[in-house]
């Protein structure tokens, strides 16, 4: 099996000095990290709503909307039992109960 020769990357590496290889490795992780640090703090998640169903059914919690979205959306009403009504910063104050949106069907 013949010898792989080292990368002109390894061979510079290899040839540096392991102090001077660490302070460039910090230096590019610090410089990645603080890219990244700012975009981050740009796209932090709003703190979540309080829950208005069982803790054990937060799969049913209604979603936030946009808080401009909401006297529009409360104007519709109720258009299902699961849906809500919701407060000005977007999220849900109550469910809509088991009666709401719910059309009764004529007799056959």
């Amino acid at each position: 099996m013949a010898a792989r020769r080292p990368s002109p990357t390894t061979q510079l590496m290899l040839g540096l000095d392991p102090v001077l290889l660490l302070v460039v490795a910090l230096a590019g992780t610090g410089l990645l990290g603080a890219s990244q640090g700012s975009a981050q703090a740009q796209a932090l998640p709003k703190p979540s709503c309080p829950l208005v169903v069982q803790a054990s059914q937060t799969l049913l919690q209604p979603r936030r909307i946009q808080p401009d979205q909401v006297k529009a959306k409360n104007a519709m009403g109720c258009l299902s039992p699961a849906d809500a009504v919701y407060g000005a910063d977007g999220c849900p104050l109550r469910l809509c109960g088991p009666d709401a949106g719910v059309i009764q069907l004529p007799e056959p």
